[in-house]
């Protein structure tokens, strides 16, 4: 068997412990002495949950300090880099090295289950291949995908445009779908191994067409690209198998239960550890100014799920206002709310992690019908997407509270009398990815300029919102060459292939 990833191992103990599975699920081999030979079960596990802790601890925190989220209160260091847009080649590198550590496992996911002759777990390994290299041409454009996974085959992989990649991968997506489908009724199906849908085929053809919907929804604003997009999307509605609707959020739960290590990731990092003491990363992480206004100028009960009140107000920081201040002190008095545990995004240290939410698949929707590309009613799925957040965040009566908020005769809430139909459904979007997924609400930010005024870091070395990240200093040492090939970058500059604005 070919080498798993360095951290598989550890990856697929912590993962099959977390499920609770029978104990002889734990009985890979009989001699300990003997090399591991971890069954497809065993990696796809392993793998779903790398996959999860990599998009809450790497790409959903960088995104929602850059997406207008969150930002440090004056008395913490923390964030010093992301508040300063200090984006080196050691900056944030796990996005690069853990996604590409992760693709490993699918890739060797893929090849045990080919020889298994268990099609559903290839399929999904295709799809999940497609998803990390989405991240990696979101944040870096150009990356190495044909020539990547090879082991010691090819240890010096040639980078390809980000474009190429990006449709590679819609190519994985449709392998995987096949690959699926042809297992027929009667195929082997994951069980509790899936910590997305144990074995749910039917929705994972469904996220796989919604991945598909995000990156042909990325390219947008790409000029010449209308009639690839328009194509591709009619190959999704002629497959038929839709996409994620309302209450179909894919959500990963390995099993988490109260202990360290085995806690939701986003509740230990950003809130308590198993003791039930509260995190650095907690107090360390306050809203924004910026996102409090949102809420409070439309009237959003959204605010009240989110955030606690201070002395009977919403506060909130900005991003990079130093404790060296001349109003340090009473700016300090005027911090902050923090995320509000037991509602909004902190209901329990087990609850589940959202991969994708159906509100966020319900937006990408209205966008594609709103731009003519798929067939539906805009409004209706605008509306369905805010609801669908309400719903997550807890805000009582919501489907009421939803239709009272999105009749206020208010531009960017009601779809109707918004001038920029667009610019409201991006702007509900980004108000319903707050703290759940700010990588993807950063990337609508770079791609449309939505919210238009999210505001620069007053800490920020460049006063201007970064727009991709650099190579880390491990990808320099070890593929140097093809490195260089791609030219001087700057992060200010150089901007991925679908980001045009």
């Amino acid at each position: 068997m070919k080498k798993l990833s360095r951290y598989m191992v550890g990856a697929l103990i912590g993962a099959v412990t977390l499920t609770g599975c029978e104990k002889n699920f734990l009985d890979v081999n009989n001699n300990p002495n003997q090399t591991i030979s971890a069954t497809p079960q065993l990696v796809l596990s392993g793998a779903l949950n790398r996959t999860t802790s990599n998009l809450t601890l790497n790409f959903n925190q960088l995104g929602n300090l850059w997406a207008g989220y969150w930002a440090p209160p004056t008395d913490f260091l923390y964030y010093v880099n992301e508040k300063q847009y200090n984006v080196t080649s050691s900056f944030n590198v796990g996005s690069w090295e853990t996604t590409y550590d992760i693709l490993n496992d699918y890739q060797e996911l893929e090849r045990v289950s080919a020889e298994a002759n268990l099609p559903v777990y290839v399929g999904i390994a295709k799809i999940m291949k497609a998803h990390g290299f989405q991240h990696l041409v979101d944040a870096y454009n150009n990356v190495p995908f044909s020539e990547a996974l090879q082991a010691t085959a090819v240890i010096r992989p040639k980078y390809e445009a980000g474009q190429t990649v990006y449709e590679g991968s819609l190519a994985l997506i449709d392998a995987g779908m096949e690959a699926i489908k042809s297992a027929g009724a009667s195929g082997v199906k994951p069980g509790s191994d899936d910590i997305f849908f144990g074995g749910n085929t039917t929705k994972w053809l469904k996220f796989a067409n919604t991945l598909k919907l995000r990156m042909l929804i990325r390219q947008s604003e790409i000029p010449g690209r209308q009639a690839y997009i328009t194509a591709e999307m009619a190959k999704i509605a002629a497959e038929g198998s839709g996409f994620i609707g309302a209450g179909e959020s894919v959500l990963s739960n390995p099993g988490y239960i109260n202990s360290s290590g085995k806690l939701n990731p986003f509740w230990e990092r950003y809130y308590a550890n198993a003791a039930g003491s509260l995190t650095d990363y907690y107090r360390a992480t306050r809203p924004t100014v910026f996102v409090i206004n949102k809420y409070q100028t439309n009237a959003d009960p959204r605010l009240t799920r989110m955030y606690s009140p201070v002395a009977g107000a919403y506060k909130g920081v900005e991003l990079g206002r130093n404790s060296g201040d001349a109003d340090a002190i009473n700016y300090k008095a005027n911090v902050t709310s923090p995320l509000l545990p037991g509602g909004g995004v902190l209901k329990s240290g087990t609850q589940p992690t959202v991969i994708l939410s159906s509100s966020e698949s319900l937006f990408l929707q209205a966008e594609a019908v709103q731009r003519g590309w798929l067939t539906g009613d805009a409004q209706a799925l605008y509306n369905s997407g805010v609801a669908e957040s309400f719903v997550f965040l807890g805000v009582p009566n919501a489907s009421a509270a939803a239709a009272t908020y999105v009749a206020q005769p208010n531009q960017n809430v009601n779809f109707a009398v918004s001038a920029n139909k667009i610019e409201a459904i991006v702007f509900q979007k980004w108000l319903s990815l707050n703290s759940i997924s700010g990588w993807e609400a950063w990337n609508d930010f770079r791609r449309t300029g939505y919210p238009a005024d999210n505001p620069l870091s007053v800490d920020a070395i460049t006063p201007q919102h970064p727009v991709r990240l650099f190579y880390p200093n491990s990808e320099l040492g070890t593929n140097g060459e093809e490195v260089a090939k791609q030219g001087a970058l700057n992060p200010f500059e150089s901007r991925v292939f679908w980001d045009v604005n």
